[in-house]
């Protein structure tokens, strides 16, 4: 019977030695550790120095420089474990996940070394349980000239993890005409070089220092850690494929499913076996079914594939085409005779078809943009996400579910998991499965615009290990429904890196779409508007079969900008705003439509920089919804932030939303009444002309709905209309014009006395301010770098 001893907790030690080489034989220093501090896992080095007072808070003012120092010193962290196994019984240690460079150690054995921040560490440790209980608690062979540890009863040991300072990443040596690109391409686009130092390894990019996260180079075991005690049979991972035949009732059911399991077993010797798979309902009532497979195992790791059939399977659906039903499977080993069970492993999956079809009037040598979902194809409304804390170890399942809540409330469906951040904790994909949120996942490489990633052998095994660990860890989630190779790096220059990844993909999946990377063909990254300091009617320009990043940045609310901005910092904005990457000219620069002069008030700078963020949003997301399936979808950058910024976030670092957040309530709707009409100056006697859609992304219908139009309260446009399912249809058009004062334009539509969809618009918006000629071409390098 499987027994889990959870590690988690703040029950660990930690302390510091002196850097030591990474290719060193014997990395077992930690006697020089002159001081153990108590510390928690999951966590980060810097945030126990942290809880310990030993660091100012580096979220606040400029305080994170004054954490440099962290990253030039190794780290140790151990915990003293009190446990014995019983006869026949084995042991494994995994971690899911250590930041970057670590070794591990059972009782001052070395049971290995990597390089990785994402993958999942499996050690077993039977032997070493063993020899502890023989040899009465003594560590074996002390180093020369140490004195041995104090010997502990037979029954408690220690765990240990090593962990490389940040100071001694990989950085290998530029060429001279590397070192020459990296001053060129940073004059192009400044802050970025073509050969970054972050491009070596494989940790969470954004830690390097990015537009919206501070240069945080974290260190730590970051995700859980636990031991497993199993008998003979140790079951490594289940993985579950199924094919669905006949889905019927708008996809919420099929007529069938056939499930395969691939059973990852480590034996420790030759035998026969027996496999008792249970499947049940995980969140809706099911029978419970039961199935019983033969096995004839050899000694060590081996696979083995068993099949059976769900009839009448209920389907896993996105939360507003259904429910997400959910599956469990229990799977037990045991010898046939006499039934001992050896192991015990349970795991969710859910059924549900993913396809990416062709975009309406596309011509037909470009990409599918169109997702498809259990046979019905789905607009896209989406976020991009990032990583919740800069120091990914804090982050818990409640964080995730305050925020994912804060998403589906939205009208979200889909979240990119962008490719500068994390293969986030399972927490995050277990509550993206349960509350039906799609997830389109991208691989840690991220924003090499003028270079390229290494292209040599050893990097490249780095980038197949550590990507078919994220594909294997994730790959039983319904919710994930696309691989990406990254984000904005250019897949000409990068080749040899997407064939890894798709061939790790094909190899470990296989039933999901594979994008070499964001922006690919047909998908835009319009940042014209914002970086580019284009007028936002330039989205209306933007037809792009995706639109997969877009967004202007804002200031959160004066409650929050307190939190982290020291008070004699807070107004004008000078250094600490910089720091933590107001761009101020662009801020200025869109908010000036709401600013009578250059001397506001905090308040009103904040207030005009979120009506911007709103407006901006509102006019791409409208026109892209207009598009429906010629466009598949759109992604706004970006939902949430990593530590408190002034930045593209709807809700920022303290989960307090911002305007934009409120005004994507109406926009992200299912179902949506959008006026196109002129951003011009509407003066008292302009004639207003707006085309009025109907746009409905449920697959029911809506019949003898009233749609009224509203011109500061009072009713200018009225008409009854027909909603049919999954539809976008040009309803009307209006011709008003316009009298003194008027401000505030309102689309309604209800149906039987419900009202169910409300939009509206600010006529005193004018803007005549256009990009300049550096500023566009700026913005057209940009989208070439990226060929």
């Amino acid at each position: 019977m499987r027994r889990i001893v959870d590690l988690s907790g703040s029950d660990w030690q930690f302390g510091c030695v002196p850097q030591k080489s990474i290719n060193c034989e014997n990395a077992n220093d930690c006697y020089q550790v002159a001081e153990w501090l108590p510390a928690t896992v999951p966590g980060n080095v810097r945030a126990d120095l942290l809880a310990l007072g030993c660091i100012s808070d580096p979220f606040y003012g400029l305080n994170n420089e004054d954490s440099r120092w962290v990253e030039q010193w190794d780290w140790w962290y151990r915990k003293d474990l009190s446990f014995q196994l019983g006869e026949g019984e084995r042991a494994f240690l995994v971690f899911e996940g250590v930041d970057y460079i670590s070794a591990v150690y059972f009782n001052e054995v070395e049971l290995g070394r990597h390089e990785g921040m994402f993958s999942r560490q499996v050690y077993e440790i039977t032997n070493a349980v063993r020899r502890k209980e023989a040899k009465g608690g003594y560590p074996p062979n002390p180093p020369a000239g140490r004195p041995p540890c104090t010997p502990n009863p037979p029954h408690e040991s220690v765990v240990a993890v090593r962990i490389w300072g940040s100071a001694a990443l990989p950085n290998p040596q530029l060429t001279a005409w590397q070192r020459l690109w990296n001053r060129m391409s940073s004059i192009l686009l400044p802050k970025f070089e073509a050969f970054p130092d972050r491009i070596h390894t494989l940790k969470c990019q954004m830690g390097f220092g990015w537009d919206f996260a501070p240069r945080l180079r974290t260190m730590g075991i970051w995700d859980n850690a636990y031991l497993v005690v199993t008998r003979a049979v140790f079951i490594r991972d289940v993985f579950v494929q199924y094919e669905i035949e006949g889905i019927k009732d708008n996809g919420q059911r099929a007529e069938s499913g056939r499930v395969r399991l691939h059973l990852e077993l480590d034996t420790d010797s030759e035998q026969a076996a027996r496999a008792l798979v249970t499947v049940r309902g995980k969140n809706f009532q099911s029978d419970e079914l039961r199935f019983v497979f033969d096995l004839s195992l050899s000694q060590g790791l081996q696979v083995k594939e068993i099949e059976f059939n769900i009839e009448s399977p209920r389907l896993w659906q996105p939360w507003e085409r259904g429910f997400p039903h959910l599956y469990e499977v229990k799977v037990d080993i045991c010898a046939p005779a006499p039934s001992v069970l050896s192991d015990s492993l349970l795991t969710t999956f859910g059924l549900r078809t993913v396809e990416l079809a062709p975009n309406n009037d596309a011509p037909s040598d470009t990409p599918p943009w169109t997702f498809v979902i259990n046979g019905h194809p789905l607009f896209i409304r989406g976020a991009n996400w990032v990583p919740v804390d800069a120091l990914p170890g804090r982050a818990r399942r409640e964080d995730y579910g305050q925020l994912l809540s804060l998403a589906k409330e939205a009208g979200i469906n889909m979240l990119r998991v962008w490719g500068g951040g994390l293969r986030e904790k399972q927490a995050f994909y277990d509550l993206c499965d349960e509350l039906g949120l799609l997830v389109w996942q991208e691989f840690p490489f991220a924003c090499v615009f003028f270079g390229h990633f290494p292209r040599h052998e050893s990097f490249l095994n780095l980038a197949r290990g550590e990507c078919t660990a994220i594909v294997r860890q994730l790959r039983n989630h319904p919710s994930l429904v696309l691989w990406c190779g990254g984000n904005e790096y250019s897949p000409r220059r990068n080749r040899i890196l997407i064939e890894t990844l798709r061939a790790a993909v094909a190899a470990n999946d296989g039933r999901r779409p594979f994008k070499a990377v964001s922006p690919g063909r047909g998908d835009s990254h319009n940042w014209r508007v914002w970086h580019g300091k284009h007028h936002v009617r330039h989205y209306r320009r933007d037809e792009a079969l995706f639109a997969s990043e877009f967004g202007l940045s804002s200031v959160p609310e004066l409650v929050s900008l307190q939190k982290f901005l020291p008070a004699e910092h807070l107004w004008p904005p000078g250094e600490c705003w910089r720091y933590h990457h107001a761009e101020l000219d662009k801020l200025r620069r869109y908010a000036r439509p709401w600013l009578k002069d250059e001397s506001a008030s905090l308040a009103q700078f904040i207030e005009a920089t979120q009506k911007a963020q709103a407006l901006g949003l509102q006019v791409a997301i409208e026109h892209f919804r207009r598009r429906k399936y010629r466009a598949g979808g759109v992604l706004l950058w970006q939902f949430n932030e990593p530590w408190p910024a002034i930045c593209w976030s709807l809700v920022d670092f303290y989960r307090r939303p911002k305007l934009a957040y409120h005004k994507l309530k109406q926009l992200y709707n299912p179902v949506l009444i959008s006026l196109d009409y002129p951003l011009i100056r509407y003066k008292p006697g302009t004639m207003l002309r707006a085309a009025v859609w109907a746009i409905n992304d449920l697959l029911k219908s809506f019949g003898d709905c009233e749609l009224r139009i509203l011109l500061d309260g009072e009713e200018i446009f009225s008409q009854v209309i027909d909603l049919p399912p999954d539809s976008c249809r040009l309803v009307s058009h209006i011709e008003h014009p316009l009298p003194d004062g008027s401000q505030h334009l309102e689309a309604k539509l209800s149906c039987q006395g419900q009202l169910i969809s409300a939009n509206d618009y600010d006529l005193q918006y004018y803007d005549p301010t256009e990009a300049s000629l550096l500023d566009r071409f700026r913005s057209w390098v940009g989208e070439m770098a990226v060929r």
